[in-house]
C-alpha cells in the first residue's frame, strides 16, 4: 500500500511499495495521487521493483528547486546481496555506467555510453548466503545500485534483471516473498534554510536468522 509519509506546502513525501509503477503499469502512483487531487511533479523517482521514498513537488515552479536541493542531499538505499562479504566494511562502487537499462551480460552497458558514478556501500551484516548494505548513492544513473552490485558480483537478491532468475525463483520459494530487495529508506536534504529527513526502514531479519 502507497502511503503518504508527510504532506507540507512544498512536497509530498511517499512511501512507494516494490511493484508499483510511477506511471507506466496499473497500479501506479500516478493514480493514486490523482484519487487524492495531489500533483504530480516527481522530483524523485524508483523503478517499479524497488520500494521507497519518494519527493512530489507541490508547485512546477520550484520542481528544479527541490531537485537541486535533493542532489546536494544524503539518499541512502538499503539493499539484500547475495553471498558473504569479503570487501571492506565501508567501500565504493565506481564503475562508470551507461544511463541506460541495461541487461545481466553487461551491466556497464557500451563503452563509449558510460559515465562516471558513484556508490558508497557501507556493511551492516553478513553471513554465508546473503550481505545486507547501505548503500549511497551522489549519483543518479538508471539502475546505478542495481547494476553496481551486479559488477561487484553480488547482486541484490531478486533483481531479474541483473541477477540469476532461477536463484531469485528458489530464494522466493524458501522465504514465500517474491521482490527485489533493494529499498529507498532515507533521505536527508535542505530547502528554503530548513533540513528535512525521512526514514522508512526495511527489515531482512529473516535472511540473517536462518540458512538456505
Amino acid at each position: 500500500m502507497i502511503k503518504i509519509v508527510e504532506e507540507n506546502k512544498f512536497f509530498v513525501v511517499v512511501n512507494k511499495p516494490e511493484g508499483v509503477s510511477v506511471h507506466n503499469e496499473k497500479p501506479s502512483l500516478v493514480e493514486f495521487l490523482q484519487a487524492k487531487k495531489l500533483p504530480l511533479h516527481f522530483v524523485s523517482r524508483l523503478d517499479r521493483e524497488t520500494s521507497g521514498l519518494m519527493i512530489v513537488a507541490k508547485n512546477p515552479d520550484q520542481h528544479e528547486e527541490l531537485s537541486e536541493s535533493l542532489n546536494l542531499g544524503t539518499k541512502t538505499y538499503r539493499a539484500l546481496l547475495r553471498g558473504p562479504w569479503k570487501a571492506p566494511a565501508e567501500t565504493k562502487w565506481t564503475w562508470p555506467l551507461s544511463d541506460k537499462a541495461e541487461g545481466r551480460q553487461n551491466p556497464k552497458g557500451i563503452s563509449s555510453d558510460r559515465i562516471p558514478c558513484e556508490s558508497n556501500v557501507k556493511l551492516v551484516r553478513t553471513n554465508a548466503y546473503f550481505t545486507e548494505a547501505l548503500v549511497t548513492i551522489s549519483t543518479g544513473r538508471q539502475h546505478q545500485i542495481r547494476k553496481h552490485a551486479a559488477i561487484s558480483k553480488q547482486p541484490i537478491v531478486g533483481d531479474n534483471r541483473y541477477n540469476d532468475k532461477k536463484y531469485n525463483v528458489a530464494i522466493s520459494d524458501r522465504y514465500k516473498l517474491n521482490r527485489l530487495w533493494l529499498h529507498s529508506e532515507t533521505v536527508k536534504f535542505e530547502f528554503q534554510k530548513k533540513e528535512y529527513f525521512y526514514e522508512t526502514k526495511l527489515n531482512l531479519d529473516m535472511f540473517f536468522s536462518s540458512s538456505v
